[in-house]
């Protein structure tokens, strides 16, 4: 069977369709289904992993809630209630630079020689820093170099 935004709303909401669904017929749709159903645009399916979709798809149904209450009541699972634990266990990289609103950090991938790589190893080592802080400082100075 074949999902889609409208069909959603016209079953009194996304919300409620996803709710009386199985996992199993979630699992058993096609990513371009599941996209649809919980109502991406194309630049959205295209900007985002298929998997995104099914597991928010998934993550909505009523079998999903009665599977985490009753890992939660068995105590597989926990409920994380303070705000502070939950930032320290779902935050990912720290930001990058002091000045606030310098926003989050970007990942950048470059190959290097073995030369250069085994460079900026000892310099870390010596300083007792990670390569990946040396390295971006090597990459801010030449910046701060070369930029006009």
């Amino acid at each position: 069977m074949t999902y889609s935004h409208s069909a959603a709303a016209g079953h009194e909401g996304l919300a409620e369709l996803l709710a009386g669904m199985t996992i199993a017929e979630i699992e058993a749709m096609s990513d371009q289904e599941v996209a649809e159903l919980m109502g991406a645009t194309a630049e959205e399916m295209a900007a985002e992993p298929a998997w995104t979709w099914r597991e928010a798809a998934k993550a909505a149904t009523d079998e999903y809630a009665e599977k985490l209450a009753a890992d939660v009541e068995s105590g597989r699972a926990r409920v994380i209630r303070d705000p502070a634990e939950l930032r320290r266990r779902l935050g990912g990289r720290p930001r990058v630079g002091d000045a606030p609103g310098e926003g989050p950090s970007i990942q950048v991938r470059v190959r290097v020689t073995t030369r250069t790589r085994t460079a900026l190893e000892s310099i870390a080592a010596a300083q007792g820093r990670r390569l990946s802080d040396v390295s971006r400082d090597a990459l801010d100075e030449y910046a701060a170099r070369h930029a006009s």
